[in-house]
């Protein structure tokens, strides 16, 4: 009789457990329905391409959705500065390079970087195979192609810093539109993304080397996601959410790399699917680098800082600790 009770009791109990379970879970579900919907908009750097990937497919998936957040994403260019976009208000996050964050920081503007996606910069030299270069030494005595005035410049002379190039004897040229300069002997070396350009080349024939400055121990973040220091204030809950929905689209571009390609052929439908296959799968180790995607290294930040006091680009430190936070890349609630 008394096991026969037993039986019955736990039954009970768990028939009880059960049913709290599912209010409860009816509950959370109803909880997060009502939550306002909260617009949100993204200033990339560049035009739409598999540089973004994880973006636009946390979109497709409805990564954004899920966390209450209805999300356009902007395209950047040539004239248009996403760190002004979010200063000024017209978008609530960018991204940028993160040198570009350190200068602002030194200019007084309050942006802070919440999540590295590059944690490797693509700035190399490209040559063709044929120029035989092997270290930054045999530049000199080269024509160069030169892009100014940007994060690329910055890493090119630090490189030639380091190595002990005798710039003197490099002749510098800017680069123009597209890549016909290095085929047709105008220069024999010049700046460029090691993701982007050889991919090109090598479709159309021809053999190409790089020499990559982070080889040489030249450490830049490149691709970092930001806001401002009012949003973090004012909006803590909604920038989290935002960080965490385009991690998990990030992480899930890497490991679906196919789906990835074809949301972003769903922005840009021009783009050449190969091109941007090959693009997304050089980039994965430069993104994943080492730890969690996001995740920086004060080191790093101190680093590159050094590099822009030693060119002059800057003229006075900025407090590092201030330019970048990983308190958002926490997945838990």
């Amino acid at each position: 009789m008394g096991e026969k009770m037993n039986k019955k009791i736990i039954y009970v109990l768990l028939i009880i457990v059960a049913i709290v379970s599912a209010i409860f879970l009816v509950s959370s579900r109803q909880l997060q329905k009502n939550k306002k919907v909260e617009n949100v908009s993204l200033r990339l750097k560049w035009i739409d391409q598999a540089q973004f990937a994880g973006f636009y497919l946390a979109k497709d998936l409805g990564y954004y959705n899920d966390e209450n957040l209805n999300i356009e994403i902007y395209p950047g260019g040539p004239d248009i500065s996403p760190i002004q976009m979010v200063v000024s208000g017209v978008n609530d996050f960018g991204i940028t390079g993160a040198d570009q964050l350190i200068l602002a920081r030194e200019k007084g503007l309050p942006l802070v970087a919440l999540a590295v996606i590059y944690k490797q910069s693509p700035v190399a030299l490209g040559f063709l195979k044929k120029e035989g270069i092997k270290s930054p030494k045999d530049l000199e005595n080269k024509k160069v192609g030169i892009v100014y005035g940007r994060d690329e410049e910055i890493i090119y002379r630090a490189l030639l810093a380091k190595e002990g190039v005798d710039t003197s004897k490099i002749e510098e040229v800017p680069v123009g539109a597209g890549i016909s300069q290095i085929t047709s002997g105008q220069f024999n070396a010049q700046i460029l993304y090691e993701i982007n350009e050889p991919i090109l080349l090598e479709q159309e024939g021809f053999e190409i080397d790089l020499l990559r400055p982070r080889d040489y121990g030249i450490n830049f973040y490149a691709d970092t996601l930001f806001t401002t220091e009012e949003m973090i204030k004012t909006n803590p809950d909604k920038v989290k959410a935002f960080v965490r929905a385009s991690i998990m689209g990030w992480q899930e571009a890497l490991a679906n790399q196919e789906n990835a390609i074809d949301s972003v052929l769903k922005i840009n439908a021009s783009l050449d699917k190969n091109h941007q296959a090959k693009f997304l799968q050089l980039s994965t180790p430069l993104i994943q680098g080492e730890g969690s995607i996001g995740h920086s290294d004060k080191v790093v930040w101190e680093s590159m800082q050094e590099i822009l006091l030693a060119q002059g680009i800057m003229k006075e430190k900025i407090d590092v600790d201030k330019v970048f936070t990983n308190e958002f890349l926490d997945q838990s609630d």
